[in-house]
């Protein structure tokens, strides 16, 4: 069971390696995580950027022969300082918004029994996360439609991400995994990046829209339940909370914000043979526009992967998140954010990853339907 768990503390699709600085049965002391780059091209330009890189350090002792604990520290990096306001996915839109070398990811505490389960504190990978995780395994794109990464963030502040000072129980029933959160008052700014325009010393009014907006949650809470069957998983997941935003020191509104998720998995990434996830969320007062403006929503996510047996993986899929709210399209017209993928990634041993995406946009924002530039580029990461 500890296994199980500590894979979904360090999330998704990394290769199992890490430095043992320390070991001694009683106690452990390891460091891992990666560094990559990617070499992206977008409207006609070519640019170098970091590939969400990551440090951990995780120390483990066995308390008794019932018990265990773990304490573990994650830091992201920006490696390659561009100076871009690019961003391809979910989980980069905190490094996007930090803009510091050096930013927190995840910190938390965990004591585990076979039998009571796992209680953990800190901030850490959502329960919500535990089903949505199933298709965020791009790299150069994707987890933009599931109800993560919500507000222009790492969905800390709403808890469907890595949920900042949350308080978690899981445990496992035979195939039955459950999972229960509770997250207590969180505020900060959130809001999506900036165009360049606007990142200037005296930018112009129409700007102003793009200014963070103050947000302060009241307590709340998230559950997700999820039952395997040999290759076969399904899951729900949902999370609930309210929220009062101000924007200039005004104060916009109280909200109830609330995310529900249903998903489906056949196989195991990285595998050889097939590998097919699916993901259908709805939401209210969850996301915000490419204007900082919420609205009620539902999102698609499909990953569809073939791994052949020398480690090459075709991967592809389709994120689709479009607003499901009639008072926000009277005034805005549709918001519809809708992207397919294609590539190839490539295990070159047990520590490298070679990979090439392509981001084919299909999306519509407004009354002029305005979208987003197709993507491709190629990258590396070096685990450790």
């Amino acid at each position: 069971m500890r296994q199980i768990f500590l894979m979904i503390g360090l999330a998704a699709a990394a290769p199992a390696s890490a430095i043992s600085l320390y070991d001694d049965n009683l106690n452990r002391f390891s460091v891992g995580g990666h560094l990559g780059f990617n070499l992206v091209q977008v409207n006609g330009d070519t640019e170098l950027l970091d590939s969400s890189t990551r440090i951990r350090f995780l120390y483990e002792r066995s308390i008794s022969r019932e018990w265990n604990a773990e304490a573990l520290m994650e830091w992201g990096f920006n490696a390659m300082d561009s100076g871009s306001q690019l961003t391809l996915n979910g989980d980069s839109l905190q490094a996007a918004r930090e803009g510091d070398f050096l930013f927190n990811r995840l910190g938390f505490l965990a004591f585990e029994h076979d039998t009571y389960g796992r209680f953990s504190a800190g901030k850490q990978w959502s329960v919500y996360y535990d089903v949505a995780s199933i298709t965020d395994n791009f790299i150069m794109t994707g987890g933009l439609a599931s109800g993560t990464y919500n507000f222009g963030s790492d969905g800390g502040l709403s808890g469907t991400g890595r949920a900042d000072s949350a308080l978690q129980y899981r445990n496992e029933f035979g195939g039955l995994s459950l999972g229960l959160q509770y997250q207590a008052r969180t505020k900060g700014e959130v809001g999506i990046v900036p165009p360049e325009e606007c990142i200037v010393d005296d930018p112009p009014p129409e700007c102003a829209v793009f200014d963070d907006v103050d947000i302060e949650y009241d307590d709340s809470y998230g559950a997700s339940l999820r039952y395997r069957w040999q290759e076969l998983m399904v899951g729900v997941g949902y999370n609930r909370g309210d929220f009062d935003s101000t924007f200039r020191r005004e104060r916009v509104a109280k909200l109830k914000d609330e995310a529900l998720i249903l998903g489906a998995s056949y196989g195991t990434l990285y595998q050889p043979g097939l590998y097919l996830a699916a993901n259908y969320a709805e939401t209210e007062n969850h996301e915000v526009d490419n204007r900082n403006r919420v609205f009620n929503a539902r999102g698609y996510e499909v990953m569809l992967n073939w791994t052949f047996a020398n480690n090459l993986t075709l991967v592809s899929g389709l994120n689709w998140l479009e607003s499901d709210d009639s008072s926000y399209e009277e005034v805005n017209g549709m918001y519809r954010k809708r992207l397919y993928v294609l590539g190839a990634h490539y295990e070159w041993g047990t520590q490298l990853r070679l990979y090439f995406e392509a981001k084919l946009d299909d999306s519509e924002f407004g009354f002029d339907a305005l979208g987003e530039e197709d993507l491709y580029g190629i990258g590396a990461r070096f685990f450790f």
